[in-house]
């Protein structure tokens, strides 16, 4: 009987259970019956509860250990696979309270972070069924942070919507702040997150400059005007450097996105 395997080898014959032990060569990884170990005793990296019931500890932290919990996880796929951080209340307690207070401060992942919320109640209410274990001070305490999140999640999402828009409102007066300026001359640079791009006239250098600091002689700019009147701009060149990409109501030219009314804007302030 083979008792000496590769890394790759020696997850796939722990997880046939039909040999009492097994180890790698260089012992990075080694079973005894029903458990198998990642660098010695201290490291029990997977423990068979029953014949098609699997716990696995991922927590390791180091490169290698990272890579066994892998190979062991890849390895008993046909199983059933229940994992240390879903199950051990003390981790699953510390990682909703992180879950938790990440949800309350999220602008874009709200449903990211609900989601991942309600698979981890999932998985550790699964593991209670499944295994009945003495229910402790913790687990008390889980089954009140799951009545508290399912009775309070529509309000916990609504919390989050309304921070999103403040948070919106506030980023758009700023940059109208940091506009006024910018269009005055009083900056020369303009940093904003709306991902579209402002316009100013320089008729000191007889220039059109956008936001992100690129320059066009103002009688290239009429023509590019001229070209839009027409409908003709898609695909038109800009100073010999840039090529219009689109326009349907926002001109895109490489990294610029330039709305319709910058671009009116400018239109009038050249026809005074």
């Amino acid at each position: 009987m083979k008792t000496v395997f590769t890394n790759s080898e020696i997850v796939h014959a722990f997880n046939l259970q039909d040999q009492p032990n097994g180890r790698t060569s260089n012992g990075s990884m080694y079973f005894t019956d029903n458990k198998i170990y990642s660098y010695g005793s201290h490291y029990l990296l997977g423990e068979f509860i029953d014949k098609n019931t699997i716990i696995i500890n991922n927590e390791g932290y180091s490169v290698t250990t990272s890579k066994h919990i892998g190979l062991l996880t890849n390895a008993t796929r046909d199983k059933r696979q229940f994992f240390k951080t879903d199950i051990e209340p003390e981790i699953v307690i510390d990682e909703l309270k992180n879950l938790f207070k990440l949800l309350s401060r999220t602008r874009l992942k709200a449903d990211y972070y609900t989601n991942t919320i309600n698979n981890l109640f999932k998985n550790y209410f699964e593991y209670v069924d499944y295994k009945k274990p003495k229910k402790s001070k913790e687990h008390r305490q889980i089954v009140k942070l799951y009545k508290e999140f399912t009775e309070n999640a529509e309000n916990l999402l609504e919390v989050v919507k309304e921070q999103t828009r403040k948070d919106k409102e506030k980023k758009l007066k700023e940059v109208k702040k940091k506009l006024k300026k910018w269009r005055t001359f009083e900056t020369n640079w303009l940093s904003n997150q709306t991902g579209k791009d402002f316009l100013r006239i320089d008729k000191t250098n007889n220039i059109i400059e956008t936001s992100q600091g690129v320059k066009i002689p103002i009688e290239e700019g009429k023509r590019l005007l001229k070209l839009i009147d027409l409908k003709k701009i898609v695909g038109a060149r800009i100073d010999n450097k840039y090529i219009v990409n689109a326009f349907n109501g926002l001109l895109k030219v490489g990294c610029h996105n330039i709305e319709l009314k910058e671009i009116n804007n400018i239109k009038k302030q050249l026809c005074k």
